[in-house]
């Protein structure tokens, strides 16, 4: 969840440091994330600012992110702008989750400058925006027009609103018998958020967990508001993150963490959140491209397949065309059908053909003809290539399949790279020298008869693992007739039963049968796995394979995991 007011307090307190620092870059790896690296009192520290509706921070971090080859028209703005600026002040505006730094820097004129850069977490409508020293906004990450269901207008050029008040108090200047009625409801933690800013409900949880009273919460909010903080990271019961809070908490969770900083805590927390957002960002991007081109291949694939099984229309036009030609005598100028007596069939019986009557009889003779010609170069044509794309249809449903499966960005741009290879996607243009490309790892399980299992999640992966890193007795495994992944059992020879089986149970799991039971996978040696030549990546072929029945257990396939 996103950061609340009472985090973000705790975060400016910990930012004052950079107050007199120089800004030396700006960086935005994600369309929601930027970082701002500050070199202050001889060190280099790095500012997060994200706004993403769930993940919505402010912090210090020391993780580093992966940037995009070309930067985003917003972030070169803030390049040009502030780099090279020094920090005046970092300060939190009220309660809420709002912060403002105010930058000196210098203009195109080279005069200097006091520039406003305002964080908005608010939620889904959290915003970062850069102000002219009057007020005016000089450009804002998400523009925000008359269009759009708000009552402010967020476009360069137009005077900045402040985020509409909500008639809050501020916890940390409000009077002692303020927080009387908190403790008179029924809902106590319903009633802390409603009356005070910056107070998200899993806080108010917390500080009730920690102050059952009201003195107590009076004096832990006065504690808090003099700097009396004690970062932590809370873990549920399933040992899970659950939240990252600048005090400890009585109580309310399975396990506590105190942390050196919020920055700490924060990094913690948001680690895989964060992964999570960018790998669906990422993926959902080839997951249209994959899933348009397969819908593409699979109407097209109908369509062949109709053309092939037309053969008895094909049939029936030329022996139309014949039947014509045989009745010329017969026909009348204007007419639409004839009854004629169809000699191919037996015994000989009756047929009606449908004439164009403003057509002559050689004519309606020849449009039969032609359409007989025309059905028949068709179903050439379409047996020519349904075996081809057939082949495009389970590569692309392999595809779909290979991207659930990615864990991490690299993953991603390792398939995005394939798509580009085999022409579903244009090369990206680019400035510059491309960084080298880091290479993803297969799965990793162990048996439990304590025999490694390698499972690869992409096509890349798939090839690396059968072609390179098995040895020729090793098993492989692959679920029948369907995309999956290639698995291997890094073990000389048969293997013990279960690891047999707990290995087909991944092979299962990781393919398009992982809802199904009874699921049939294939086994065979390495040495019996082939490429052919020119095949697609991920494609091979096998012989002299056994088949294993397995349906897949989740549970199982978690508890077998040890590369995590």
């Amino acid at each position: 969840m996103a950061m609340d007011g009472l985090a973000l307090r705790a975060v400016i307190a910990e930012c004052q440091p950079l107050v007199g620092g120089r800004i030396d870059k700006v960086q935005q790896p994600e369309k929601d994330l930027l970082l701002f690296v500050v070199r202050a009192n001889n060190e280099t520290r790095k500012l997060l600012v994200c706004t993403h509706p769930e993940n919505g921070r402010m912090q210090l971090t020391g993780r580093t992110y992966d940037n995009p080859m070309n930067a985003p028209a917003f972030c070169m703005l803030l390049r040009r702008r502030l780099v090279g600026g020094r920090i005046c002040s970092i300060r939190q505006l009220g309660a809420d989750r709002v912060c403002e730094l105010i930058v000196l820097a210098r203009n195109d004129l080279f005069d200097e400058v006091s520039l406003r850069l305002i964080v908005e977490l608010t939620g889904k409508h959290a915003n970062l925006l850069l102000l002219e020293p009057n007020g005016a906004i000089v450009d804002v990450l998400r523009r925000v027009s008359a269009l759009d269901d708000t009552t402010r207008i967020l476009l360069p050029g137009f005077p900045y609103e402040p985020v509409p008040s909500q008639n809050k108090l501020d916890p940390f200047t409000a009077p002692g018998d303020a927080f009387h009625p908190i403790f008179l409801s029924p809902d106590p933690v319903r009633s802390l958020t409603a009356a005070f800013d910056g107070i998200s409900r899993q806080s108010a949880q917390a500080l009730l967990s920690v102050a059952p009273s009201q003195d107590a919460l009076y004096r832990l909010l006065q504690n808090i508001k003099n700097g009396a903080y004690a970062p932590c990271l809370a873990f549920n019961a399933a040992g899970e993150p659950a939240a990252a809070l600048p005090f400890l908490p009585d109580g309310l969770f399975a396990h506590i963490v105190p942390c050196s900083s919020m920055g700490e805590s924060l990094d913690r927390y948001y680690a895989d959140r964060d992964l999570l957002v960018r790998i669906r960002r990422h993926g959902a991007s080839l997951r249209h491209t994959v899933s348009t081109a397969l819908s593409r291949a699979q109407n097209k694939y109908a369509a062949f397949l109709e053309a092939i099984q037309q053969s008895d229309s094909l049939d029936l036009a030329r022996q139309n065309g014949e039947l014509l030609l045989a009745n010329l005598h017969r026909i009348t100028a204007g007419q639409s059908e004839l009854i004629v007596e169809d000699y191919f069939a037996d015994p000989p019986a009756k047929r009606a053909i449908t004439l164009d009557p403003a057509c002559s009889a050689q004519e309606n003779a020849k449009r039969y003809f032609k359409q007989y010609r025309k059905g028949k170069l068709g179903k050439a044509y379409a047996e020519s290539q349904i075996d081809a794309l057939a082949g495009e249809v389970s590569y692309l449903e392999g595809q779909l399949e290979n991207i659930e499966k990615c864990e991490t960005p690299y993953e991603l741009d390792e398939i995005k790279d394939e798509l580009i290879r085999e022409r579903y996607l244009r090369p990206e243009k680019t400035r510059g020298a491309k960084p080298a490309a880091k290479i993803s790892a297969p799965m990793r399980f162990q048996s439990s008869d304590g025999i490694t299992i390698l499972v690869g999640k992409n096509n890349r992966q798939n090839d690396a693992l059968t072609l390179q890193t098995a040895r020729s007795d090793n098993l492989w495994l692959h679920v029948k007739n369907m995309p999956g992944s290639h698995v291997i059992v890094d073990y000389s020879g048969d293997p013990p039963e279960a690891t047999l089986r707990e290995a087909a149970m991944l092979a299962a799991y990781y393919s398009q049968g992982r809802t199904s039971s009874n699921v049939p996978v294939d086994y065979t040696f390495r040495k019996n796995v082939k490429k052919p030549s020119g095949a697609r990546p991920g494609m091979v072929i096998y012989t002299t394979n056994r088949t294993i029945y397995v349906t897949p257990e989740s549970s199982l396939l978690s508890a077998l995991r040890f590369d995590r």
